[in-house]
Parts: structure tokens; C-alpha cells; sequence
């Protein structure tokens, strides 16, 4: 299930000025990163029956965006990091904890995490596909796609499993824009989760 938004907002840069913008993507300099946090959009009110606990793990990744480092994927398959930025944690560690904060922002009370002292019935699962700003085509491009499974703690029987991704334009490559453009793709993503387990789960 993949959802696209705003892409009759993005910015078309010319071959010459995108490729002069992202000269300055990796910092040289000695100077300290400024710290960006990842945070909430408007809550969204979900229907969910079930009464089971479910726990949501950390999220799996590749090491490219296992850190704190603001991805950026260049033309040429080339990948990058935002200067002089980071996020304020571990970025698997910050989706999880939005992830938990979706859930509880939409009513959601039977949500936790491993080390909640809760019995665990379902466990939600993340793997993170791409957390990006993606200037391959030309464009700015925030990309977020996440891989969901829904696990039976007892059986450990897949329940369910799909995979959801917003793509949001960023009309500059300043880094509060970029920062931002990835948190609404985030969001959208969330809210596609949030549904879908409260559905499932």
C-alpha cells in the first residue's frame, strides 16, 4: 500500500543548481550539528475492539539510517548526510517512539513497548525502507517508507504484513525544510499504521 503527497508542490531545480546545492550536503567543518527532533502531527481518532497488548519493537534497519546522521541520496546512487544537522536520537529510536505516540494520540491504550511491564499478545514489527531526501530525479523529494508485520507473540504466526510510504516534496534544501517535509512524510505514514493495526490487531 503506498500512498504520494505533494507532488504537484515540488520544486524543480535545474541539473546545475541541485548539483550545486548538494556540494554543500556533507559538512567539512569542525562547527557542532544543530538537533532536529521528530515530532507529532494532529492526532487522529482510530476504532480499535480488540483489548490485546500490543508491543512495538524498535525498528530494524540498514546502517545507513541506524544513526543520528540526516540521509540524503544523490544522483549516481550516492548517499550523503544533511550539514551541520542530526536528529536528537538514533533515528530507529525516534520512530519508535512516534510510533507509540500515534497509537496513544488516536485512543489506542493497549500499545506498549518491550520494556513496559505489560503481557504481550501482538508484537508490531518495523523494518525502515528509506528515510531520505531523495534528489535523484532532479527534485527534493522527503521519502519514508516503513515494512509492518503483525506477530502472534504465542504461535509467532505472521498476522499481517504490509508496507506504507509517503513521498512529500521539500521546496528548498535548507535544512528546517528538509526536516520538516520528512516529518509530514513520517506522519502520513504513521496515520496509515495507526488505521491499519487498529483494524488487524
Amino acid at each position: 500500500m503506498t500512498a504520494k503527497f505533494g507532488r504537484r508542490t515540488f520544486l524543480s531545480f535545474s541539473a546545475i543548481g541541485l548539483t550545486s546545492a548538494l556540494a554543500g550536503c556533507v559538512s567539512l567543518g569542525a562547527s557542532a550539528p544543530v538537533t532536529y527532533d521528530l515530532t507529532p502531527g494532529a492526532p487522529q481518532s482510530v476504532a480499535r475492539r480488540s483489548t490485546r497488548m500490543v508491543v512495538v519493537r524498535e525498528p530494524s534497519t540498514i546502517a545507513t539510517y541506524d544513526s543520528q546522521r540526516i540521509v540524503v541520496r544523490q544522483p549516481g546512487g550516492i548517499l550523503s548526510y544533511l550539514q551541520d544537522s542530526q536528529w536528537s536520537d538514533r533515528l530507529p529510536l525516534l520512530v519508535q517512539t512516534r510510533m507509540l505516540q500515534a497509537f496513544r494520540d488516536a485512543g489506542v491504550t493497549n500499545i506498549g513497548k518491550p520494556t513496559d511491564p505489560v503481557a504481550l499478545d501482538i508484537i508490531l514489527s518495523t523494518d525502515i525502507r528509506a528515510f531520505e531526501l531523495d534528489t535523484t530525479d532532479g527534485t527534493a523529494l522527503a521519502r519514508v517508507a516503513l515494512a509492518i508485520q503483525l506477530v502472534d507473540d504465542r504461535s509467532r504466526r505472521v498476522m499481517a504484513s504490509e508496507e506504507f510510504s509517503a513521498d512529500v516534496g521539500s521546496t528548498s534544501l535548507n535544512q528546517v525544510v528538509v526536516v520538516g517535509a520528512l516529518n509530514t512524510a513520517l506522519d502520513n505514514v504513521l496515520r496509515q499504521v495507526v488505521a491499519w493495526t487498529a483494524a488487524r490487531a
